[in-house]
């Protein structure tokens, strides 16, 4: 079989309406799980108030997934505010992208499905990525709010 037998066998298969639907609702459990885990990190500062997080939903349209409800998560520390926007589940070497928005620069995140983890980094490939960890996102956090 050529190559080009096995490319459009593959996207047959992806434009699927069930595997659609499973896409989506995996691209969505990721999400909410990157999500909650950045809120758990931010819960005492949030507690405190020194944090506003909040959450919303927003149109996301994708060519393979086709049109749904992401959530976004916004940070505000004073006048300063950073997001956290899906940017895709479609992505080259992963399974889903996040970008943390802030005034400093745009930091990037990978979901790396068969290993069920976020990453982050700033190689070229997924695999010199290092997984998100609370250390890593405060780092980043700290420099954005620097």
């Amino acid at each position: 079989m050529n190559t080009l037998t096995k490319f459009l066998r593959k996207q047959k298969a992806a434009d699927n309406p069930e595997r659609r639907t499973q896409r989506q609702k995996a691209w969505l459990s990721a999400l909410d799980k990157l999500f909650r885990k950045i809120r758990s990190w931010l819960a005492e500062a949030e507690k405190e108030k020194l944090i506003k997080v909040t959450i919303e939903k927003v149109n996301h349209i994708e060519e393979s997934l086709g049109t749904l409800q992401v959530p976004r998560l916004t940070l505000t520390v004073d006048h300063k505010t950073i997001i956290l926007k899906p940017i895709g589940a479609t992505i080259i070497g992963a399974d889903g992208r996040v970008d943390m928005v802030t005034t400093k620069g745009t930091y990037i995140f990978l979901y790396l499905a068969d290993q069920n983890k976020w990453v982050h980094g700033s190689g070229t490939r997924p695999s010199e990525f290092h997984e998100l960890t609370e250390k890593i996102f405060t780092d980043l956090l700290k420099r954005a709010l620097a």
